[in-house]
């Protein structure tokens, strides 16, 4: 292959005031002829094996800070810029664990000096401040690590939850160091109150906030908001709590929902203090409050008990408004000013549900009768809750709807249409009876337009890991602005963990897409093909497995043109046994078993093995407990590796990466194996190395 001519990024006329859409798309265009030259270099090829993971990305950041904060070609940008960029930018900007960390310096560093002797080599020099560049990476690239964590600034250097390990979370970075016990708490609220506006315009979360990832200091967390309160007349105070709340509670649900055992333990014994707190008079109303609102989205992993009794204490604390405040005119107003501040009515349901998540099913239907009359979008954020996980208020919901089909609009009719088979039987008499109403009405259906193909801008897609899970994330241009969407494909299960940020501008949601792709397992580019392939099949999962279907999730169908919203089959086999025309050869058995016994030792299948409960009664390693594994567990869980392997096979071929794509074939052919062959799981380099790797 041809290598294409290498030029300095240059603006020319593009302002990054006038137009930084133009100048994003320039940069966009000169790193997809630079980096993939880099990778091929002799600077890329020294890197070390953990360095050479970055694969670039790390100067791609650096460029884009450059240009939206720096906003100068790069033959202007000298050691002053780049000291700027690397001290006090990536800190500020990035989220990432130490490991990662570690890569950032060498990555720019190599790639500055592949451009360094491609621009620089010969008698016109076109990066005039490379050398400098070049010094100053080179005298940070020792003591980096401690640079990107500010500890001489004493910030809590705490990385992400991703990836973190037992050994990491037990460190000492994640644990508080004050004599009171609870004045890291206090420190939080107040440094979070003083920096909510600057926080509001950065996807990513702080790093301080990072220490509510640990279960322990979560609940450290809430039992001192809600015992002893906080100082509810500092400035933002309030918000910042709420904000502390949502993230904190997004992350154990997250666990909940996951199956881990230390967070469902933890929740059980916050919901019987909660109520203990109650009863003996101790609660803080603002902070209970606050929290309710934090909950709304995870009812399902709530107690019955702990359901009534928000909904008691809803009642015991619903007098403090004045009689002007609790009219149905004023309440309909303060909704409808609430919805129509927002862009959609997606956004307007995250609101709304905060504010009346567990009111009883009569308030519903009273204020549904209240904001039908508003506007198309009240109906359209109405509409949607007929997803609510609480059967009796989207019943309430649909009744109500159903007497008023003239307020329909064709795209929440079109809506209900496609989610009835979602619905469970009590719902969807109501809401058949709606849609045929609404039809009466000479009301016709009209979805809205998706995003087109050249608009999704990003689409990356992680391994499928150990647990039959796999990140999707996806950067998409929504009329002017941008949106980020991201879930997860979970074997047995379907469709998990959905978000889809509100519209924003696309440098907002750069330091979000930079942490995600380097925390992800294997990320890789891919064809979004992949996504609308195999979407319709973990809806079906969904579907038999119970696991409710959001709005958000509703909004993700819309967005990628979706057709398929009631499939039928959930088995993905239809789709990667097409990768092979035939079944495979000798020569390609032969050649996929070489190669995927190395595949579970390397970054690859980190996560690869069997549940830890299904190990230990195997230990310690000896031939018998060996063979006992085999035959025990992985014969019977063959099936679920074969389907893996599978969905590996068909990342690969959807992946950019052409080493991806040609390892596509030896997934095909693995999963073949496992699923048709009469080979012992033994007797599978690939299985027989999971083993190993196991016990």
């Amino acid at each position: 292959m041809i290598a294409m001519s290498i030029t300095p990024f240059k603006l020319g006329r593009i302002s990054m005031i006038d137009d930084p859409d133009a100048g994003q798309a320039l940069l966009e265009g000169w790193l997809k002829v630079i980096v993939p030259q880099y990778l091929a270099s002799p600077e890329y090829e020294k890197l070390s094996k953990a360095n050479k993971k970055a694969t670039g990305e790390w100067f791609e950041l650096f460029m884009e800070l450059s240009l939206h904060y720096i906003g100068e070609d790069l033959k202007d940008l000298d050691e002053q810029d780049a000291r700027e960029i690397m001290l006090d930018l990536f800190p500020r900007k990035l989220i990432c664990s130490d490991t990662q960390a570690k890569t950032i310096v060498p990555d720019i560093l190599a790639c500055w000096q592949f451009l360094d002797r491609e621009l620089n080599s010969g008698k016109r020099r076109k990066l005039k401040y490379a050398e400098e560049v070049i010094q100053f990476l080179q005298s940070i690239k020792s003591q980096y690590l401690k640079i990107y964590k500010r500890e001489d600034e004493q910030v809590h250097p705490v990385g992400p939850l991703y990836g973190l390990d037992p050994e990491t979370l037990l460190d000492n970075r994640l644990s508080p160091k004050n004599d009171d016990g609870y004045d890291w708490v206090i420190q939080l609220i107040e440094e979070t109150a003083r920096s909510l506006n600057s926080l509001r315009h950065h996807s990513g979360p702080p790093e301080n906030w990072l220490i509510l990832t640990n279960p322990f200091h979560f609940a450290q967390f809430l039992h001192h908001i809600c015992i002893y309160g906080f100082d509810e007349s500092q400035p933002d105070a309030v918000n910042a709590v709420g904000e502390l709340l949502h993230f904190s509670c997004n992350n154990l649900f997250m666990l909940v929902r996951q199956g881990d055992t230390g967070a469902k333990s933890l929740w059980q014994e916050t919901e019987e203090n909660i109520q203990g707190a109650y009863e003996s008079g101790e609660l803080q109303p603002i902070a209970v409050k606050l929290l309710c609102a934090a909950l709304v989205e995870f009812k399902q992993f709530m107690s019955q008990d702990f359901l009534a009794f928000i909904q008691k204490w809803h009642m015991a604390h619903a007098g403090t408004a004045s009689p002007e405040e609790s009219t149905p005119q004023a309440l309909q107003q303060h909704f409808l000013a609430m919805i129509n501040e927002v862009p959609d009515e997606f956004v307007a349901l995250s609101l709304l549900k905060e504010c009346i998540g567990f009111i009883p099913a009569e308030a519903f239907q009273m204020l549904t009768a209240l904001l039908m009359e508003t506007g198309d979008k009240a109906v359209d954020t109405l509409a949607l809750m007929v997803l609510d996980d609480n059967e009796d208020n989207a019943t309430a919901i649909a009744e109500v709807l159903a007497t008023r089909p003239d307020v329909m609009t064709p795209k929440t009719l079109s809506r209900l249409i496609r989610i009835r088979n979602w619905l469970s039987p009590a719902i969807q008499k109501p809401v058949d009876q709606l849609i045929r109403n609404a039809r009466k009405k000479g009301i016709t259906p009209g979805a809205p337009a998706p995003i087109a193909d050249k608009d999704i801008v990003e689409t990356y897609v992680s391994g499928v890991d150990g647990s039959g899970a796999q990140g999707v994330m996806l950067l998409v241009r929504d009329s002017q602005a941008f949106r980020l969407i991201a879930f997860v494909l979970k074997e047995a299960v379907g469709v998990v963990d959905v978000m889809v940020s509100p519209p924003g501008e696309r440098f907002d949601l750069i330091p979000y897409t930079a942490q995600a792709k380097a925390n992800l397992r294997n990320v890789e580019e891919v064809s979004v093909d992949l996504i609308r392939q195999q979407l319709p099949f973990f809806v079906a999962l969904n579907l038999t497995s119970k696991v409710a279907i959001d709005h958000e999730f509703v909004q993700v169908m819309e967005l990628l043109g979706l057709e398929s919203w009631n499939p039928q089959s959930a088995d993905l086999s239809t789709l990667y046994e097409n990768l092979l025309e035939n079944p495979p050869s000798s020569a390609e058995i032969e050649v996929a078993q070489k190669r995927s016994g190395n595949w579970p030792k390397g970054a690859l299948g980190d996560s690869w093995f069997e549940h830890p409960d299904k190990v230990n009664p195997l230990r310690p390693l000896n031939k018998k407990n060996l063979n006992r594994l085999f035959d025990e567990v992985l014969e019977s869980s063959r099936h679920q590796w074969g389907e893996r392997m599978g969905r590996m096979a068909l990342w690969c071929q959807a992946a950019t990466s052409k080493r991806r794509q040609n390892q596509s074939k030896d997934f095909a052919v693995v999963s073949w194996l496992l699923r048709h062959s009469d080979l012992a799981v033994k007797d599978i380099k690939f299985t027989s190395s999971i083993a190993k790797k196991c016990i």
